[in-house]
Formats: structure tokens, C-alpha cells, sequence
């Protein structure tokens, strides 16, 4: 079974519980917001256009949404992004930042100001293709749930940044053809590591 599969047959198990599943919102939300914070962090000032500043505000925003979600399910114990908040907090985090560190590391020996750029390009690529099917999945999920009509927005969003990296990675990187499964593997076992723990924190108690 894949990580993807793995994690949609969590789906169910989370939403039917607020708490978990208020935990499990207030996890995307974090992911969304680490997110947000390095593409801000990411770029210097210099070259920080509107469609960076555009990409991070909407990221927030999907933060926020989430949060939200999370608040409205689970009350105002999930204001903040404390561990017993989420789900798996460590390895949510360390997916991300992993991630961004193995993007960084391939591309070592080029200049600080392209690898800037290019590492962005590669993570959000990654990222965005992640979170697709992750909310696609989600949403089909909620089925008639009230919650699942405020993923639509969402959605819509993260197909527009995938659109927009895809044609940042054509025209600033010749070899994408070539690098892209070394990415998508990197990111697939990075993947499988946080549902691992997702898993693993969603396990029943064994008996006594």
C-alpha cells in the first residue's frame, strides 16, 4: 500500500473523532504555515516579486483556513500549534525541513542567489503536488460534511501554484526531466516516514 492509500485509510478513523480530527487539521495548518514562513525566509529582499509575495500570502491564508477548520471542530485548544495539538508534530516537521534540506543539498555548488530560487521552485513543486492529493483525498473523505465545500478555494489555489512552478522549473532548469525522480523519490520517503508516525500515533492501545 502507498503512503497516499495509507493515509486515506486514516481518513476515516480521524474524522469520526473531534479531537483527532481537529489535531489532524491543526497539523496541515502547521505544515501550511511552515510553508508560508519559508518562502518569506527563502528570498531575499531584492528579489522578493509579487508572485513570491502572492505565493506566501495564499499559503497563510491556507494556514489560517485550516486553523480555523481546527478551532471549529475541536474549540480553543487548537489556537496554537502546541505538539498535543497535533498529530505526529515532530515528523510533520521534520518532513517539511528534511524535505527543504535534501532540496538544498542537490544543489550545493551552485551560487547562494540561483540556489535560492531553485530550491524553492523544487520544494513548492513537490509541496503543492503533495498537497493535492492530500486535500483531494480529504475532501472526498468529508463527503457531505459542510467542511469539505472550504477546501474548494484551497484547492483551486494549490492547482494555480503548481501551474506557476511547473513553468518556472521549464524555463529555469534544463535538466528537470532528468533531476525529478531523484526529487519525487526523496520526497515519497519523506512522505512515508511522516504517515509512519501518523499511524503509529492513531494505533489503537494494545490490550492488556
Amino acid at each position: 500500500m502507498s503512503a497516499s492509500d495509507r493515509l486515506a485509510a486514516l481518513m476515516p478513523i480521524v474524522i469520526k473523532d473531534d479531537q483527532l480530527h481537529a489535531r489532524w487539521l491543526n497539523t496541515f495548518s502547521y505544515l501550511e504555515y511552515v510553508g508560508f514562513r519559508k518562502i518569506i525566509k527563502s528570498q531575499r529582499a531584492d528579489v522578493l516579486n509579487r508572485a513570491f509575495l502572492n505565493h506566501a500570502l495564499e499559503e497563510g491564508g491556507h494556514a489560517f483556513l485550516l486553523k480555523n477548520m481546527a478551532v471549529k471542530v475541536g474549540g480553543k485548544d487548537f489556537d496554537f500549534y502546541t505538539p498535543e495539538s497535533m498529530l505526529a508534530a515532530k515528523a510533520a516537521s521534520a518532513y517539511f525541513q528534511n524535505l527543504d534540506h535534501g532540496c538544498d543539498e542537490k544543489f550545493a555548488g551552485v551560487p547562494e542567489s540561483e540556489r535560492a530560487k531553485i530550491v524553492y521552485l523544487y520544494v513548492t513543486w513537490l509541496i503543492e503536488r503533495r498537497a493535492l492529493d492530500v486535500y483531494g483525498r480529504y475532501k472526498e473523505a468529508l463527503g457531505a460534511s459542510p467542511l469539505s465545500a472550504q477546501l474548494d478555494a484551497l484547492l483551486d489555489e494549490e492547482v494555480g501554484h503548481l501551474r506557476q512552478v511547473e513553468a518556472g522549473l521549464a524555463a529555469g532548469d534544463p535538466e528537470h526531466a532528468t533531476r525529478a525522480p531523484a526529487f519525487e523519490a526523496l520526497e515519497k520517503n519523506l512522505f512515508e516516514t511522516f504517515v509512519a508516525a501518523l499511524a503509529q500515533e492513531l494505533a489503537p492501545p494494545p490490550h492488556a
